[in-house]
């Protein structure tokens, strides 16, 4: 008695864990029945989102598993037939992947049958039956998320000098930079990111009677390539460079308790410059971090001061090529 209610215990638990893999996920059913002899033993590799799911054998079914949303059901690499698909948690959605052997190349074509027909056709079928589902989770392609760079600029300017004797330097390039980035991965090597950024860099070394800040916004573009350091763990370098666009380039001048000191904002004309990057990325559910290094380089030109204009050459026409130091984090679905 105690052995039979053991039995239920078990077989109800099975049931339930059953029945919650079927509500969280959509299932999905491919199956192959060519009326053809070429090649009976060869076997079609199914793909989701360029996960190898499963091989179909021909008079032969398969299933697996997808969360809710949209997908790309692939089959073979070479000469690959791909369908996109929609689906909903609990719903079960029947493929039939044949050759069509009415066009002269004898492509494979995977058509959405309804559960009637392919209920049907099943019958007559066969499959490997698995006691757990596999279940294949979606590509998490688009990434939002925030990051911090800070940086050194490469070409120093001096203005002016101390009391001590040191000579105070600014850069146009470096300082701190913040902002808001979006990327997409179009496979497990490529990708494309673009960032929204804040930049601003001051006097090195600072001194309290002065204060020299160049500001600007920057908008980035960067197509990368990725290569697997530890697959299992997911983590990757990242290398890649690209276009940036630096617009409201403004310079703001606070030296007037200085002798010979004044206070003026100049302002820099709009300017393309570019970047290259190397990161260590890292991907933990939906969050993928990255550290690494950019260098960056642009030129700018002097447009027009409030009150005064630049008579150095280096603050006429600036240089703002720097390294900085970056970190990121992203929220991906």
């Amino acid at each position: 008695m105690n052995l039979k209610r053991l039995y239920l215990i078990c077989f109800s638990i099975a049931s339930l864990g059953s029945l919650n893999a079927q509500a969280k996920y959509a299932k999905i059913v491919v199956y192959r029945n060519e009326n053809t002899r070429e090649n009976p033993e060869e076997v079609y590799k199914i793909f989701a989102n360029d996960n190898l799911t499963t091989g179909l054998k021909n008079y032969h079914f398969e299933e697996f598993y997808m969360s809710e949303g949209s997908f790309l059901l692939k089959v073979n690499e070479i000469y690959a037939a791909i369908r996109k698909v929609e689906c909903v948690s609990g719903h079960t959605y029947y493929f039939r992947i044949n050759r069509d052997l009415g066009l002269p190349d004898k492509s494979i074509t995977i058509i959405a049958v309804d559960s009637t027909i392919a209920n049907n056709e099943l019958k007559y079928l066969k499959t490997h039956f698995v006691s757990q589902p596999k279940v294949v989770k979606l590509k998490r392609n688009n990434g939002i998320g925030a990051f911090f760079e800070p940086g050194v600029g490469l070409e120093k300017i001096g203005l002016f000098g101390t009391t001590t004797g040191m000579q105070v330097m600014h850069s146009f390039g470096g300082g701190v930079a913040f902002g808001l980035s979006y990327s997409y991965k179009f496979s497990d090597y490529f990708g494309w990111s673009a960032g929204l950024t804040r930049q601003f860099s001051i006097l090195n070394p600072t001194v309290t009677n002065a204060s020299v800040t160049f500001k600007q916004g920057i908008l980035s573009t960067t197509p990368y390539f990725t290569i697997p350091v530890v697959k299992k763990l997911k983590q990757k370098i990242r290398i890649g460079g690209g276009m940036d666009y630096h617009f409201n380039p403004v310079l703001n001048i606070e030296t007037g308790e200085l002798v010979n000191g004044f206070d003026d904002n100049w302002t820099y004309n709009k300017a393309f410059g570019y970047h290259l990057i190397t990161f260590y990325e890292m991907t933990n559910g939906n969050y993928r971090g990255h550290a690494g290094f950019k260098y960056s380089d642009v030129r700018y030109e002097f447009i027009w001061g409030e009150a005064y204009a630049p008579l150095e050459p280096k603050l006429k026409t600036p240089r703002g090529n720097s390294i900085s130091f970056c970190l990121g984090l992203e929220y991906c679905f």
